[in-house]
């Protein structure tokens, strides 16, 4: 599948470590490789909709409202 520049973009954010000691909450540690790679579609319906988990950790909910990637696409719509 070809990738529309208009209609679809794609991100990818490091993992990391946090909560590394008492009083360092706001510190963390971004991992070399791993990470998070999202793919996001425009679509003509005006839903957000999961259609698919890959990776090491498979078993995330696709109800969009119960996925926090989901719920950060429906907070943007709303805005």
């Amino acid at each position: 599948m070809s990738a529309d520049i208009t209609n679809e973009a794609c991100a990818w954010a490091p993992a990391s470590v946090g909560n590394i000691g008492v009083g360092f909450d706001l510190l963390g540690h971004s991992l070399d490789g791993a990470g998070d790679r999202a793919r996001v579609r425009r679509i003509d319906e005006p839903v957000v909709r999961i259609d698919g988990i890959d990776g090491c950790v498979t078993d995330l909910p696709r109800e969009a409202a119960a996925n926090t990637a989901g719920q950060a696409l429906i907070a943007l719509r709303e805005a």
